[in-house]
């Protein structure tokens, strides 16, 4: 039988059993859908919006009033509760009820600018990105109606304060001005899932034939060989392909978040990702000829892609077999690859991201002829 026929063969014999198979079915049609839907719709508003906090106003002044009038108008805030003390506030923030606290003490606005109290902000720090947003947001508004209060006494006086006169801050937001975590984690969720899912794949693809001697059968009907193996590959890779196309349409085309770079080459290096995980495991699988430790050792490095890959946490400076783990996983090329192209940045910086992304199907594929016939 030629190679090309050969490779077709083995693509009609998985194609037919994927069609009789429900888990494959949902694996390749429902899963992934379901995870761009359930992803899409909970980070549709971007960023974090109304999040509930506590405020305790123990001045009640006319300057105490415009200061929660300020924190109020700011988007990611929504004042849930009123307590009577810090303590209440404290307790709030315990309970769950609120993210963060407020407190005026009291003679705000009355004493002299630098005898009272100062305003302070207690958030959960536990919750980093949402700590991170009230953060922000409140010492935004809290900032800026002190800056004016201050203004506004010192004329009063008949001091010649100015806007000028005070601290000036600019800060400049590169890439992601609207703060949104639809694109960030959008970005470094939705591969990392379409990763996990092709490294189960790739076991499942395998390990079904274990079963009766059936690995034998494969090898006599398909050949067993390279192209076999592509064959047998091909249908997920193509399928699995898709679904990251309709992540990039919906990302890009319809949310609108522009890749600066290229994204038929991204979208190019993302097959290659895909194809390195469904191979990789497979190799796992058919040279140890166990289906479980096939999944625990897909579930080793494709799970633990998203911590060690550089997108969440901070490697540089990271102890180092924590780098030589990082290097290792095929998913952290792919990702820095990503964002560089999101950025803007020339294909050529991220040739070799490509390239090593190339080895790992190449060693995935050799790894996995080898356990393929090898005799058990």
């Amino acid at each position: 039988m030629a190679p090309m026929n050969r490779a077709a063969a083995a693509v009609r014999r998985e194609a037919r059993a994927i069609i009789r198979s429900r888990p494959l079915l949902a694996a390749l049609f429902l899963l992934p859908g379901l995870s761009i839907l359930l992803i899409a719709s909970m980070l549709s508003r971007g960023a974090l919006q109304e999040l509930p906090v506590a405020l305790v106003d123990a001045a009640d002044t006319q300057a105490s009033r415009a200061l929660v009038s300020a924190i109020s108008a700011q988007g990611g805030v929504s004042i849930a509760a009123t307590p009577a003390s810090e303590i209440e506030a404290d307790a709030e923030l315990r309970q769950g009820r609120v993210w963060a606290y407020v407190v005026i003490p009291s003679g705000y606005g009355e004493i002299p600018s630098g005898r009272s109290a100062p305003v302070q902000i207690a958030y959960n720090a536990t919750y980093l990105s949402v700590g991170s947003v009230l953060e922000r947001d409140i010492s935004r508004a809290v900032t800026g109606v002190v800056a004016q209060q201050a203004i506004a006494a010192a004329e009063r006086r008949g001091l010649q304060l100015s806007d000028a006169s005070l601290p000036q801050v600019q800060i400049h937001v590169l890439f992601n001005p609207e703060a949104s975590f639809e694109w960030y984690l959008q970005a470094l969720v939705q591969p990392a899932m379409l990763h996990l899912m092709a490294a189960c794949l790739g076991v499942y693809a395998v390990a079904r034939e274990f079963d009766d001697g059936r690995l034998e059968r494969w090898r006599r009907e398909t050949g067993g060989r390279g192209m076999a193996l592509l064959g047998k590959f091909l249908p997920y890779l193509a399928l699995l392909s898709l679904w990251g196309a309709v992540w990039m349409i919906w990302l890009v085309g319809f949310r609108g978040w522009r890749m600066g770079g290229s994204l038929a080459f991204t979208y190019g290096a993302q097959v290659i990702m895909v194809a390195a995980s469904l191979a990789l495991s497979a190799a796992i699988t058919l040279v140890s000829r166990r289906s479980g430790l096939g999944f625990s050792g897909s579930a080793f490095y494709a799970g633990s892609a998203l911590a060690y890959s550089g997108g969440s946490l901070p490697i540089k400076g990271a102890p180092s077999v924590v780098v030589w783990w990082s290097e290792v996983l095929p998913f952290t090329h792919y990702l820095r690859l990503q964002m560089d192209q999101f950025l803007g940045s020339p294909i050529a910086v991220d040739l070799w991201p490509a390239f090593l992304l190339v080895i790992n199907v190449a060693i995935g594929i050799s790894a996995s002829l080898w356990g393929a016939q090898r005799r058990a």
